[in-house]
């Protein structure tokens, strides 16, 4: 194991942190649906939450359960460090510049290769689970596959995880709108506005007006920009830094302003992890290699499990069973999409529609 390093992150050690972060995003959408869990500060600042999860550890009532409920979602932190990180990798090297429209149509599309056969099975799984009655409204699909839901107020028109979509092609259009190949000051001026404008929302205790932002790009704004940082500079970390980092991310729990900090110090805490070698390395990296898979495919396995947990079911066998189910359905997931895709380019189908998006 490397304990001091300064390089690139290569193609292996992104699916190191993405085999991380995916793991504590899938046990937190599980979790924090499970019957007096700990209930997470991601979108808004509670203090009364903290006070519940601390009470819980201090009981030992489902400690690892409940770890995951409340801080599991600072895995999404990572995708946003590694969106940023990658970006820059991709399309600032060299000195070709593409065009805003192709930019935007190449990523949009590869977010509906992803999510759009997903929501087919999601439709049929939703509509069993309700006894084949629709529960919600046609609208919020639309707002899916648009990627428009997150611009509207009000969470319960957002199906899921799949609200993060919306956020990535948020930051992609103001990645390659303001700061593709720019320099530091229109990346500092834009963060700076983001996280100022989040301390307004805390200074005037506005919980909803702080969550439309956290479901925006303004509240992702920071571990996206510190990717961009990394991959235009170098990387430096080593354990030891990655330890101050971690005492310092859960400091940040207590204190509203420094919760709006947490997630940098995440990212920073686990980011030793790629220099792990061995069978971990090569296990974390296939889970990373099939991420965006089981990120789209787990919300579809979940509500049985949940329901079976509700019904007196056991917590830690629903959820080992939830675990082997989404794996084995986003392996199977990512055949389809494969398939079909090659199938479509076989028949030049996706190929005029990519011409026709130029």
């Amino acid at each position: 194991m490397e304990t001091e390093m300064k390089r690139i992150l290569s193609v292996d050690d992104s699916a190191v942190l993405k085999g991380v972060a995916i793991i504590c995003i899938v046990l937190h959408n599980f979790c924090h649906w499970l019957p007096g869990c700990a209930v997470e500060n991601e979108y808004v600042f509670l203090p009364d939450r903290i006070s519940r999860f601390v009470s819980l550890l201090t009981h030992r009532a489902d400690v690892l359960l409940n770890i995951f409920s409340f801080a599991g979602h600072y895995g999404v932190a990572v995708f946003l460090f590694l969106s940023g990180y990658g970006l820059v990798r991709k399309y600032e090297v060299g000195n070709d510049v593409v065009a805003i429209r192709r930019f935007m149509w190449y990523n949009i599309k590869k977010l509906w290769w992803l999510l759009c056969p997903a929501l087919i099975l999601w439709f049929v799984s939703d509509m069993y689970l309700h006894q084949w009655h629709w529960s919600h409204h046609w609208y919020n699909v639309v707002q899916l596959v648009t990627f428009t839901g997150n611009l509207f107020p009000g969470t319960d028109l957002l199906l899921g995880p799949w609200w993060y979509f919306s956020l990535t092609i948020q930051l992609y259009l103001v990645y390659r709108l303001f700061l593709y190949k720019r320099g530091w000051i229109p990346l500092g001026v834009i963060t700076s506005l983001c996280m100022g404008t989040m301390v307004l929302a805390l200074c005037m205790h506005n919980m909803a007006l702080l969550e439309y932002f956290r479901y925006n790009f303004i509240g992702s704004m920071l571990p996206f920009a510190l990717g961009i940082t990394m991959a235009r500079t170098s990387i430096y970390y080593d354990w030891t830094y990655a330890g101050i980092c971690f005492v310092v991310w859960i400091a940040c729990w207590f204190d509203a302003m420094s919760w709006l900090a947490a997630p940098v110090f995440f990212i920073l805490a686990i980011m030793p992890l790629v220099g792990v070698r061995g069978v971990f390395r090569k296990v974390i990296i296939w889970v990373g290699e099939l991420s965006a898979f089981l990120f789209v495919v787990h919300p579809i396995v979940r509500p049985y499990l949940i329901q079976n947990v509700k019904a007196g079911g056991n917590s830690y066998v629903s959820l080992m069973i939830y675990l082997i189910c989404a794996f084995v359905m986003a392996m199977l997931y990512r055949i389809v999409v494969t398939r079909l895709k090659g199938y479509l380019i076989s028949s030049d189908i996706l190929t005029r529609g990519d011409r026709m998006g130029k």
